[in-house]
């Protein structure tokens, strides 16, 4: 952390939020980001880091699931951990080069998050340098920040961090995420969003929606103009976010900028424009909801890295999901046929797919 005065949180209370559903077939999902073994990080170097800098990210990941904080919280945590000390739990901060606080005091900052220990906010310098100690003390401090998922993540970092160049921690997110999602799929448990219910959401908590189900208006070259399904995104417009199985299934196709799941009831879950190489399952494979099964990308007719999740009730014994319209009902044109709208798709399971409170709509 750079020398610039730190804000004093004196008393924090962070609140864990309990969806609850409305009487459908299945639970809404939290969204808390799950636990890893950091005895367990890919052995193989994930983006220029290895070893105990991805034993560091993952306790990192851990310290967030206490405090009921969700995937792109860990993300935050990593990338800030990267920008200040490269994953690395150093025993000197910026006191060596000569740095001083703004008053002209010496600093004192240590290990991943270069917390200032002799300030007596962040501990004692034995407890800074303890990674889930200090990761700890980091994202305490970000749930306490307003609308801390609605922000830049390079500045939701700053807020807790106070570093002279708010901007500092944006070249670490894409690095960050893809080292989160590599540590979640090496022995994750219960990562992503998982539910506890039939089906849960694709993405981890704080995505929005930035295009609908139906007919619209776009220009983007070789688009349909009726859209069978609804466009995901975490803000920034990320590449590589992790996305998750929303139910049990089999997988039945991997190809082009395609993966689709059919679930046990029969209606099938199709997600689109990842490469195929952030693809991390295969046709046949039994996958189980919550499931890590792909990485969000550009690739195809597509304005940016988003999730295109559509849902195609044919074949479905499920009642509910049976009496959903679908585009020939609607008046799409034939590659629509059989799909469904995602959101009452999710609403015959009790659950919002774009939660009022946290979701833009487009």
């Amino acid at each position: 952390m750079l020398a610039t005065p730190l804000v004093v949180v004196a008393s924090i209370f962070v609140l864990v939020l309990l969806f609850m559903t409305g009487g459908g077939s299945a639970a809404a999902c939290a969204g808390g980001a799950g636990t890893v073994d950091p005895e367990r990080v890919p052995a193989e170097p994930v983006a220029g880091y290895s070893g105990e800098q991805l034993t560091n990210a993952a306790l990192i990941m851990n310290a967030a699931v206490p405090l009921g904080l969700d995937r792109q919280a860990q993300v935050i945590g990593v990338m800030t951990a990267m920008g200040e000390s490269s994953l690395r739990n150093i025993g000197y901060g910026d006191d060596i080069n000569g740095v001083t606080n703004p008053d002209g005091t010496p600093t004192c900052s240590l290990g991943l998050f270069q917390q200032q220990w002799c300030l007596g906010s962040w501990g004692t310098r034995d407890q800074v340098m303890d990674p889930t100690y200090a990761a700890t003390q980091f994202f305490t401090r970000l749930a306490a920040v307003p609308d801390w998922q609605s922000l830049e993540p390079t500045i939701a970092a700053h807020k807790v961090q106070r570093n002279a160049d708010p901007y500092h921690y944006e070249k670490f997110f894409d690095t960050a995420n893809q080292v989160v999602t590599a540590i979640a799929g090496d022995g994750a448990s219960g990562g992503g969003c998982t539910g506890n219910g039939k089906i849960v959401y694709p993405l981890g908590t704080g995505f929005n929606m930035t295009d609908d189900y139906g007919p619209r208006v776009i220009d983007i070259p070789g688009a349909s103009a009726w859209h069978p399904a609804v466009d995901l995104q975490h803000w920034p417009n990320n590449c590589l976010d992790q996305i998750y199985s929303i139910s049990d299934g089999t997988v039945t196709y991997v190809g082009g900028i395609q993966l689709t799941i059919k679930s046990p009831d029969g209606w099938s879950a199709s997600y689109l424009h990842m490469k195929l190489s952030d693809i991390s399952v295969a046709v046949g494979d039994t996958v189980t909801a919550g499931q890590p099964i792909a990485l969000t990308g550009n690739e195809g007719p597509s304005g940016g890295c988003h999730l295109d999740l559509r849902i195609n009730k044919d074949g479905t014994t499920d009642p509910a999901i049976a009496s959903l319209k679908a585009g020939e009902d609607l008046g799409g044109p034939s590659s629509s046929y059989g799909f469904v709208n995602p959101e009452e798709f999710y609403q015959a399971f009790g659950m919002e797919l774009c939660q009022p409170d946290s979701c833009r709509r487009p």
